[in-house]
């Protein structure tokens, strides 16, 4: 059963009790259901609307078939709440959102797959700092099983960050050792958070602290554009810089080794060289890396064409898939995978928090928000140092 999609097992939560227990209850039947049936997919949404759309990236392209394509509502957001950015991990989604006429950011962590979600305690950064926060990165300790989340003020003086575990239930204050201020989330690989600059930067979870890490030795004129995870180890993507038809590929084959920095794959992004505004890396499958184009400007009106780009690894070709045509680029996509999983001790059940209903595969289920308490390390894929290519 372990093997089936998650799809078909929540339908299968009204066949019994017990086997709506063991679906949705049961930890280890969840992580066996991770490790074995990995369904990457694509969230795409508009920060100013509940409605997301949770697409299939192995059919998108290859059968047109759109039936594996999911509207999903999400179950926290309400008319004027503004999402502000998203990370994944383990099938995962922290969430930040700033409620509309609220002093305060709230952070969720939410499985799109059951629509089960909880609620962080509050975050220590309120009004005056919400529009400039920023979750810096989402990540999950194998020996431990501990999720925790990074977050700080883009735009502060003040070099503090504040980190949450899931384990103790609450954020502390972290120095760092210098002024950092990224405009993004973190790329989760080797439970660490890595982020682009002169170098690489790097937050190991396990200890809470940065480190710096070489970048590929690539040829001039090249720049690295982004990073990834393949296979559990740390990916870069570099081309000509905003003007290429092709990109290679690279991947550190012994965490933080620079010498094992290794070109893998060189991905065919357009028929000709095209200077582009924004590539974005969504995931590196094992047939092909999916990326995200935009924004494209048609003479003077600036619109915003959101593309899906799959290149394979094997073959000279790419695939196009448009996904949406929106002005102002309010919509943003990341990349996950479906699991089991939760962050919690029950996943359903009563609590003070009350109860929410959601809609996963069809089926309407009732969510019940529980405390908080992660203490069993039963979550998520082994920790992976080495990549075996």
């Amino acid at each position: 059963m372990e093997r089936l999609p998650i799809k078909s097992l929540i339908r299968f939560t009204s066949v019994s009790k017990r086997w709506r227990f063991i679906i949705l209850s049961d930890p280890n039947f969840a992580k066996s259901q991770f490790q074995q049936t990995r369904s990457h997919r694509v969230l795409c949404f508009d920060w100013r609307e509940p409605e997301f759309e949770s697409r299939d990236l192995e059919t998108l392209w290859s059968t047109g078939d759109n039936s594996k394509d999911r509207k999903l509502r999400c179950p926290f957001k309400n008319p004027g709440d503004e999402l502000r950015s998203l990370s994944s991990c383990n099938g995962l989604v922290c969430a930040t959102l700033s409620p509309r006429y609220s002093i305060d950011l709230d952070i969720y962590i939410w499985n799109p797959s059951t629509q089960f979600y909880k609620k962080l305690p509050a975050s220590p950064l309120r009004v005056q700092r919400v529009p400039h926060v920023r979750c810096y990165g989402f990540g999950y300790l194998s020996a431990t099983g501990d999720y925790k989340v990074l977050i700080n003020n883009l735009y502060s003086l003040n070099i503090e960050h504040h980190i949450f575990s899931s384990n103790s239930n609450i954020w502390k204050r972290i120095a760092v050792p210098f002024r950092f201020h990224m405009d993004v989330a973190g790329t989760l690989s080797n439970e660490a958070l890595h982020w682009i600059d002169k170098e690489i930067l790097a937050f190991d979870l396990t200890h809470e602290k940065f480190r710096t890490m070489l970048l590929p030795d690539f040829k001039p004129g090249q720049c690295i554009m982004e990073l990834g995870d393949f296979r559990g180890c740390l990916c870069a993507l570099d081309c000509l810089y905003r003007h290429a038809s092709f990109i290679d590929l690279w991947v550190m084959k012994e965490y933080n080794v620079s010498e094992s920095w290794t070109k893998l794959f060189t991905l065919k992004i357009s028929d000709r060289p095209v200077r582009m505004q924004s590539l974005r890396l969504i995931m590196v499958m094992e047939t092909g890396t999916v990326l995200e184009k935009a924004p494209i400007s048609e003479g003077r009106v600036f619109v915003t064409e959101f593309k899906l780009i799959k290149s394979g690894h094997k073959e000279n070709k790419f695939e196009t898939h448009k996904v949406s045509r929106e002005l102002y680029g309010n919509t943003h996509m990341i990349g996950y995978e479906e699991s089991l999983l939760w962050l919690g001790d029950r996943p359903c059940g009563t609590s003070q928090e009350g109860k929410n209903a959601s809609e996963a595969g069809g089926r309407i289920m009732e969510n019940v928000q529980g405390k908080m308490n992660v203490t069993v390390d039963n979550q998520g894929p082994n920790h992976v140092n080495v990549c075996v290519l």
